[in-house]
């Protein structure tokens, strides 16, 4: 055979590879995606994703339909989307702990930055410390000198292990040498009901979970996580004016695993950009205190890289590194 000959046949096997590759970005997506939210339904993480998933849909032709998959902070669901196919068929909508903190915390299956790729951060949002409506603490001052005064009786709920309002709380409490008691629950919905029972005595929960609960008086938000007060709830204090230099700020968005087609990662990336940027979702993210935002995957890397030495010493003090 010739080497004309031998050159035309490699030349067009590459090409019909190409063309066949699933996920190609001249194709994709050519059927529905599945979109694996690894928290419960109804947080501030399933929240986000719902309503860019909609417009995912609308702009791309395609259904992009939300699962989710709970449990272990998140692990649960990052380790049923690595065992899919790598085709960009299974994405993900995840928050900053499985990057920063989850890896620390406990034994996962995955490598942040590895298997698991930033392709945009939609948005962030602080916090909202809330006690039962009839709770004798009307101020963070009043909750922490008692919980001084009686170690390892006071509880606090959250959405699971190593979850943000997991890490919220521990930190504030290591910051301030609190003892208290961790109940977990599976997911930020759950943990709410916790409070609203009086099954707990404490939730230092999501902005979009709490803002509304707190505003319709179903609990008393005391505090908030964010440097300043929240537009939303302008009469509560930020933990920082009674406790200076405390402040926690999450943020969620979407991933995928390692193997994804670089060119599905980058068509994804670049019709989230002006979603997330959309007045109508800037609007709808405000009222439940999130702050739109929406990167690049460059700008994504460099948030996480920037991220993880500051949450590695969060979760020293919070005291939940995994020994």
């Amino acid at each position: 055979m010739s080497l004309r000959k031998l050159a035309a046949i490699v030349a067009a096997c590459a090409a019909l590879a190409v063309s066949a590759t699933p996920g190609y970005s001249q194709q994709w997506p050519a059927r529905s995606v599945k979109v694996v939210v690894p928290y419960g339904a109804g947080g501030v993480t399933d929240t986000m994703a719902r309503l860019t998933a909609d417009r995912l849909t609308r702009t791309l032709g395609q259904s992009f339909v939300v699962e989710n998959k709970v449990g272990a902070g998140g692990a649960i669901g990052i380790d049923y989307a690595m065992n899919q196919p790598r085709d960009g068929y299974t994405i993900l909508f995840v928050g900053s702990t499985l990057f920063t903190v989850l890896p620390l915390a406990q034994k996962v299956n995955y490598e942040p930055l590895k298997d698991l790729i930033p392709v945009s951060i939609t948005g962030t949002n602080g916090m909202v410390m809330v006690v039962p409506n009839d709770s004798p603490f009307k101020t963070l001052k009043e909750f922490v000198e008692h919980a001084r005064k009686n170690p390892g009786k006071m509880t606090y709920s959250s959405g699971g292990p190593a979850t943000n309002n997991h890490l919220a709380t521990a930190y504030f409490a290591g910051r301030e040498k609190l003892d208290m008691v961790h109940v977990p629950y599976r997911g930020g919905q759950p943990a709410l009901a916790a409070v609203m029972s009086k099954s707990v005595d404490m939730l230092f929960g999501n902005s979009s979970d709490l803002i509304e609960p707190a505003k319709a008086g179903t609990v008393r938000a005391i505090a908030v996580s964010t440097p300043k007060r929240m537009p939303q709830l302008p009469d509560v204090p930020a933990a920082a004016e009674i406790y200076p230099g405390y402040d926690y700020i999450a943020w969620n968005g979407y991933a995928v695993t390692g193997g994804v087609p670089e060119e599905v990662r980058k068509r994804l990336a670049e019709v989230l950009l002006p979603i997330s940027r959309d007045p109508q979702i800037v609007d709808t993210f405000n009222k439940l205190g999130i702050d739109a935002l929406g990167t690049t995957p460059e700008e994504a890397l460099a948030t996480i890289r920037k991220d993880i030495p500051i949450y590695s010493q969060i979760v020293d003090i919070a005291g939940v590194r995994l020994k």
